[in-house]
């Protein structure tokens, strides 16, 4: 029974079927469109999941007044300070702005995640006319595995958070605790979309890659048949070509390719020329739909880095500021929520910078086969897909701000130093004033004392 069950969730025959784990966001309102099975196979927008965003959003705005109002924080529970309450305010302000952006950009741009699906359906036909096998199934067990492991990570990093305030005697109200929990979840169900959808336009560009080395392969075979001599033997040629291989091809991932690749390649470099075309306006739908949500879950995620750095080193400082009690659970908890934040903002740079190795290596294959080829009709298609790439590559950016790649890990934590130095100065010099001005205050009661 429960094989069958596990037969029937994992098969997946087209698009709509793999994306099943990203629809299920939709009730949330985070994913405002719903997908139809019938025989037209088309992506609509759903109205059930816009006014979902709304409901969702309002709870969010009303729980996060009230906290205001009453004057609550999580971080208030353990000290005050005055670095602590103007790091609370401005984790606030940027909490807002974020999750302001995030159910902005579900509700009303949701027009551009439709798109995205559509193209990616136009770009399977255009594979399936080549002879190109497309491996729905694994694509609906990557998207599986990466919501099931968010969802996992939440609900530990919810619970066990929850149990050390708990354990440090520290009772937070419902709508407390629910303005800390909510952006936590939208961060992650935002970041969920975003790794679903540069998972379709990078698996695509690796099918694309696979096209290109099928037709290098092609041509590679024919230089090493022409090279050897006839007195070369069966395994002699085998050998050569295997080594003529691995010094020109790039290894990759390999698909189900036919024989039509190789019967009319000059057919299939302009096929590869209009799923490049498509595949960049794919990653470029994805960058203006993501752009500002992910600039808002980057910025608030850096913050929460930084503040998180300070206050373990400020009760480090000062252990004072903290019961014996609770020292453990303020650690623990606050570790934690570095931690999170640390995970997420490697999640968006892997998701990035994966999708824009790989369309990396178009341009290194196209190339090659350059370099082999003399029939004048393949090099004029190659020489026009080689302009395309040149002047259309994959790039993913933070409303053009920074790039999402690697670089950016070492950009934050760089800033993220330097910030925190200018907090322990800022720090010290106010301790310093205080001391001062409380031995100031002794004198002169000393003086009228006497």
């Amino acid at each position: 029974m429960a094989f069958k069950l596990w037969e029937r969730f994992s098969q997946a025959d087209n698009v709509f079927q793999a994306l099943r784990p990203l629809t299920f966001i939709s009730l949330l309102g985070l994913a405002p469109f719903r997908l139809n099975l019938n025989p037209r196979k088309e992506v609509q927008t759903s109205k059930f999941s816009f006014f979902a965003a709304i409901v969702h959003f309002l709870f969010f705005v009303l729980c996060f007044g009230i906290s205001v109002k009453e004057g609550d924080s999580i971080i208030g529970y353990f000290f005050q300070t005055n670095i602590t309450r103007f790091s609370d305010g401005t984790l606030r302000l940027t909490g807002i702005l974020a999750m302001s952006t995030i159910f902005g950009f579900a509700m009303f741009k949701r027009q551009r995640l439709v798109s995205i699906i559509q193209n990616i359906i136009v770009v399977d036909e255009i594979f399936v006319r080549l002879g190109m096998k497309l491996n729905y199934r694994r694509i609906l067990l990557s998207s599986s595995l990466i919501s099931l492991g968010m969802l996992l990570f939440n609900v530990i990093y919810l619970c066990v958070s929850y149990s050390l305030l708990v354990s440090a005697t520290i009772s937070p109200s419902f709508v407390t605790f629910t303005t800390f929990a909510l952006p936590h979840i939208n961060i992650s169900l935002m970041v969920f979309k975003f790794l679903c959808t540069t998972d379709l336009a990078r698996g695509r560009i690796g099918m694309l890659n696979e096209i290109l080395q099928d037709i290098l392969d092609a041509h590679i075979e024919q230089l090493s048949a022409l090279e050897l001599s006839p007195m070369h033997s069966v395994v002699n040629h085998r050998r050569y070509s295997h080594r003529l291989r691995n010094l020109i091809s790039t290894p990759m991932k390999r698909y189900s390719v036919t024989s039509v690749i190789r019967l009319n390649p000059e057919y299939a470099i302009k096929q590869v020329s209009n799923i490049h075309n498509l595949l960049c306006d794919i990653c470029q739908t994805i960058e203006e739909y993501f752009t500002y949500p992910l600039l808002g879950i980057i910025a608030i995620s850096f913050l929460f880095i930084l503040f998180d750095d300070f206050y373990i080193l400020e009760a480090i400082l000062n252990p004072k500021r903290l019961d014996v009690f609770e020292a453990d659970e303020f650690f623990a908890f606050f570790l934690m929520q570095l931690i999170w934040y640390i995970v997420i903002i490697v999640l968006i740079v892997e998701g990035s910078s994966r999708t824009i190795l790989h369309s990396s290596y178009t341009a290194a294959i196209v190339h090659k086969i350059l370099n082999i080829t003399d029939d004048p009709e393949l090099r004029d298609r190659l020489f026009r897909l080689s302009l395309q790439l040149s002047h259309r590559k994959v790039l993913f950016t933070a409303a053009g701000l920074f790039r999402l790649d690697r670089t950016l890990i070492f950009t934050i934590t760089g800033a993220a130093t330097c910030y925190l130095i200018i907090l322990i100065q800022f720090r010290f010099t106010h301790h310093m004033e205080d001391t001062s001005s409380n031995a100031t205050n002794q004198s002169h009661s000393i003086h009228l004392c006497d």
